[in-house]
C-alpha cells in the first residue's frame, strides 16, 4: 500500500538471484520475465505465471505491486528520481512468494511497477485532473481515485506527484492495455480453470505496508472485505497460522482489501479471495553499504503461511470430494 503517512526516502537494492526468486520449481509461462529488471532491463512480459510441477491445488499466490521494470521511457515522463517512484512498492514481495508452486499453489506476478499502473484499482478508476480533458471522459474515479492513487497513479508516497504536467487519454489507456487489462485477464483465465476443474479457487493477495498507517501496530492484516470476499474456513487457517508465528494480527483495519478482493471475491461462486498486507519492518533489512536486503527467517515464515494454506485447500478438496455432487 502507498504510505500516505509521510516520505520514506529508501534506497532499493536487488539483492537475490532470478533462480532465487522464481526458484525454479515450476512451469513459468507469459514470457521470460526478469523480475530483477530495473530501469536499465529490457521489457519483459507484463505477468508471471509459475505453476507447480507437481499435484496442483486450486490456489493462486499473486503479488501485484513488487512489479520493478521501470521503462526509460517511464523514467524520461517522470518528475521524480527512481529511489522515490520505488517507495510505493511492495518490496519484493515476489521474492517472498516465490516458493508457492513448491505447494502445488499457482504464482501470478506482476513485473511493470505499481506507480506505472495499480492493478489492485477498477480500471476507470483514475484522476481526471491528471488526463488531459479528463472532465469529458467517462472516468469512474474514487475518492482514492480522485487523490491519484487510482489504476494509473499520479503520486507516490508522501503525495509527491508523478509527473509535471497531465497525460494524455491515449498515454493513459495505454497504460490500461499494456498491463492492467493483461493481468486480469490472466487472473481472471487461472480462477476460471480451476473453478472448473475442482469446483473452487482460492486467490492468496499478497501485499506490504508501512509501519503505523491509521495508527496500527499490527504485523499482517488480513483483509476479506469484512467477511464478504472469502469463505470463513480460509480467513481463520491464515489468521490461526499467522498468530502462531508470533505476529500481530489485525483484520480489515487499516485494510479490507482493494479492487482484486473486492471483485473476485465470491464465496457464494466458490471463490474466496483474501489480501494479506505484511509490514515491511518485518523483512526489510538494512545494508551496510546501503539499500535493504531480505530477512531470511520471515521469508521462511511466508513459505510457512503459503504451505499451511495449501494444505488448508488440500483438505477442502477432499471433503468435496467426498461430498455428494447434489451437496455441493
Amino acid at each position: 500500500m502507498y504510505d500516505s503517512s509521510g516520505p520514506t526516502h529508501m534506497s532499493f537494492r536487488p539483492e537475490a538471484s532470478r533462480e532465487q526468486r522464481v526458484q525454479a520449481s515450476g512451469k513459468s509461462e507469459g514470457g521470460e520475465a526478469d523480475l530483477s529488471a530495473g530501469a536499465g532491463g529490457s521489457s519483459p512480459a507484463p505477468v508471471v505465471v509459475v505453476r507447480p510441477l507437481d499435484t496442483p491445488i486450486p490456489l493462486i499466490v499473486c503479488s501485484p505491486h513488487s512489479g520493478r521494470n521501470y521503462s526509460a521511457e517511464f523514467l524520461a515522463r517522470s518528475r521524480l528520481p527512481l529511489d522515490i517512484l520505488r517507495s510505493g512498492e511492495d518490496f519484493h514481495v515476489d521474492t517472498l512468494i516465490a516458493g508457492a508452486p513448491q505447494h502445488g499453489a499457482t504464482l501470478l506476478c506482476a513485473t511493470f511497477p505499481r506507480v506505472v499502473c495499480d492493478v489492485n484499482r477498477a480500471s476507470l478508476d483514475l484522476d481526471p485532473r491528471m488526463v488531459e480533458n479528463g472532465d469529458d471522459v467517462m472516468l469512474m474515479p474514487t475518492e482514492r481515485g480522485r487523490a491519484g492513487l487510482g489504476s494509473v497513479p499520479a503520486v507516490v508516497s508522501g503525495g509527491r506527484q508523478v509527473y509535471a504536467s497531465k497525460l494524455s487519454m491515449e498515454e493513459a489507456a495505454a497504460r490500461l492495455r499494456l498491463f492492467w487489462h493483461p493481468y486480469h485477464a490472466t487472473l481472471r483465465r487461472l480462477i476460471d480453470e480451476m473453478r472448473s476443474e475442482y469446483g473452487f479457487c482460492v486467490v492468496l493477495d499478497m501485499h506490504s505496508m508501512p509501519p503505523g498507517i491509521d495508527g496500527t501496530k499490527a504485523d499482517v492484516v488480513i483483509g476479506d472485505r469484512f467477511g464478504s470476499s472469502a469463505r470463513p474456513v480460509f480467513v481463520q487457517a491464515l489468521s490461526k497460522t499467522l498468530l502462531s508465528l508470533g505476529f500481530h494480527v489485525a483484520r480489515n483495519h487499516p485494510f479490507a482489501g482493494g479492487f482484486i478482493t473486492s471483485h473476485y471475491g465470491r464465496p457464494a461462486e466458490h471463490v474466496s479471495v483474501i489480501q494479506l498486507e505484511m509490514s515491511r519492518t518485518l523483512y526489510m533489512c538494512p545494508r551496510s553499504g546501503g539499500g535493504y536486503g531480505l530477512n531470511p527467517r520471515f521469508a521462511d515464515k511466508v513459505n510457512r503461511v503459503i504451505a499451511d494454506m495449501a494444505r488448508c485447500v488440500a483438505e477442502q478438496q477432499e471433503i468435496r470430494r467426498a461430498q455428494p455432487a447434489a451437496a455441493q
